[in-house]
């Protein structure tokens, strides 16, 4: 009663003991009462012998103006409405959390909560790869972010790292742990950090680190409220990632692991909005492979697929990173080149049916087979301004093309076995510079 607490000040000894003998006998046990107040000088005395006690200045409860006033009666007002602050917080960041599937967007939010409670200059939220046996910065806001989102950590390397093994926080340890194995020197000025496992449905997703210049520690507060912000935000983003993996494998072929006609699409209608706002041009190939049916029909359709997977290999390896490449259907490719002019577009070409000419399949000890490939192309907004308008008129153009390749074939030295030796196997055809398709050569 003489303590103060959160939703009242506290009373006089008089009041206090007044509130006893009243409430002696409905309350309290009345022989208990008497005791208590016969020895409570003794008792008192005794508590100030030890050093103990608290606060027993009283003030009149109906001044309320001068209890505000008090040193006391404010600090646990505005406690209170922390607490409030944080539970409202909470609330609305699982609100929040439930409402996006997209990964970016939910470590954005993540990110933009902690710092609403924890002081931070980086953060970094590190996910597992495929090996769980290193983690990715996936995200990463605050100072040299832009340097450090290209960071990697081993697990067991460094405080993060030691995270990831252990499945267990650390804090106000060393920054330059995490940093010691890189080239670059944007750690350098971090005097203290502090990360925490993500774990969801107990499984280890990765971490997150919290990196300082300013800060000499973080206090337990500070971590007490990461930590919680954490147990909301694994799940939402295990989910999320869980959703992106989804949506990667409705996006991929399986086969070949290049975009399938379903992201060919989407891929359209974003080069399209960009050529349509730049008023630029792109242009898209399609390439289909000569003579596959062959293949599949000789060696059988294991040899079929391997065919596939490394004619798709050798075809993205000719084009730029920011090229497009995508598995249509059995065996046509296509692709969407922007930013280029005609004559790189014909050198591309000329790479390509250079490469899939020389791409050579070893079948078992002594079998070896080889496709060719058509090419045809249609640029956007020339020859149409839609998928079907564009793929119509490549697709002209690269039967054109494959009347051209008629005759070009899987090579053997008996035409009938199709069975190469290995000690004589054929070199690749040469191709003529007339013999590639340009980006106006469409119908």
């Amino acid at each position: 009663l003489r303590a103060a607490r959160p939703y009242r000040p506290p009373v006089s000894r008089e009041h206090a003991i007044e509130f006893l003998l009243n409430a002696a006998g409905t309350r309290f046990d009345p022989k208990i009462v008497r005791v208590f107040v016969d020895n409570l000088e003794q008792m008192e005395a005794e508590i100030r012998a030890e050093g103990l006690g608290y606060d027993v200045s009283w003030v009149d409860p109906d001044c309320r103006d001068v209890r505000l006033g008090d040193s006391v009666a404010p600090n646990f007002i505005e406690q209170i409405k922390s607490a409030n602050r944080e539970v409202l917080s909470l609330y609305s960041l699982a609100r929040e959390f439930s409402g996006s599937l997209n990964l970016e967007e939910t470590m954005s939010l993540f990110t933009r909560k902690v710092a609403e409670f924890v002081p931070f200059d980086t953060c970094i939220v590190y996910l597992l790869d495929g090996t769980s046996e290193s983690a990715a910065a996936a995200h990463v806001v605050g100072r040299h972010s832009e340097i450090l989102s290209k960071n990697r950590i081993e697990v067991g390397e460094g405080a993060t790292g030691f995270v990831l093994k252990n499945w267990t926080a650390v804090e106000n340890v060393d920054p330059s742990l995490d940093f010691a194995f890189s080239d670059d020197a944007a750690g350098a000025n971090f005097t203290t950090m502090a990360s925490q496992p993500l774990i969801s449905d107990r499984k280890l997703i990765g971490a997150v680190s919290l990196y300082s210049e300013e800060l000499s520690m973080y206090q337990d507060e500070h971590l007490r409220l990461l930590e919680t912000v954490l147990r909301i935000a694994a799940d939402a983003i295990a989910n999320a990632l869980h959703h992106a993996e989804a949506e990667s494998h409705a996006m991929t072929d399986p086969m070949t692991g290049l975009p399938n006609a379903r992201h060919l699409h989407m891929q359209f209608e974003k080069e399209v909005t960009r050529a349509s706002r730049g008023g630029t041009t792109f242009q898209m190939l399609v390439l289909d492979l000569d003579e596959f049916k062959a293949v599949n029909d000789t060696y059988g359709h294991k040899a079929g697929d391997n065919m596939l997977r490394g004619i798709a290999n050798v075809i993205r390896q000719q084009m730029r990173e920011y090229d497009f490449l995508a598995r249509y259907g059995g065996d046509e490719f296509v692709a969407i080149i922007p930013e280029t002019d005609d004559e790189n577009f014909r050198g591309l070409c000329k790479r390509i049916e250079g490469a899939v000419s020389g791409f050579m399949l070893h079948i078992g000890a002594n079998a070896a087979a080889r496709v060719g490939i058509s090419l045809g192309a249609a640029t956007y907004p020339v020859h149409g301004e839609t998928f079907d308008q564009l793929i119509e008129s490549a697709d002209k153009a690269m039967y054109s093309r494959k009347a051209v390749n008629r005759r070009r074939s899987i090579r053997t030295l008996n035409s009938e076995s199709r069975v190469f030796s290995q000690g004589d196997l054929p070199k690749p055809p040469d191709v003529a510079d007339n013999e590639i398709v340009t980006s106006v050569a469409v119908n």
